[in-house]
């Protein structure tokens, strides 16, 4: 399953869709209660949604989409682990660099 936004005039923060992913409600609605819990991703499938499965649809799962030797070197270090922060606190886990075909866009001041 492929995450994503097909709104051409829409944000997409990335930790923010993640976030609806697992928790069934847009990010500005996280406090509420789901809508449709049972179709909730967990962690690991939300993330996937965002690395791998991404890549795999593109036809670059050999060059993209996790990190490995041979691939392009995209990458997000967060000051939290995505896979166990809480999905209503995901869109405020604090990005500490960002790597896009191995040069730093974008390094915290604390990194």
């Amino acid at each position: 399953m492929v995450l994503g936004s097909d709104w051409p005039i829409a944000p997409f923060p990335p930790l923010g869709v993640m976030a609806g992913a697992r928790h069934r409600r847009p990010s500005r609605d996280l406090g509420q209660a789901p809508h449709g819990p049972e179709q909730a991703l967990t962690p690991l499938e939300a993330l996937r949604g965002l690395t791998t499965a991404p890549a795999y649809a593109a036809g670059e799962e050999h060059e993209a989409g996790r990190i490995a030797l041979g691939h392009r070197a995209d990458l997000a270090v967060f000051g939290g682990d995505p896979l166990t922060t809480a999905a209503t606190d995901l869109p405020d886990l604090p990005v500490l660099l960002t790597v896009l075909d191995g040069r730093i866009t974008h390094r915290a001041a604390s990194v």
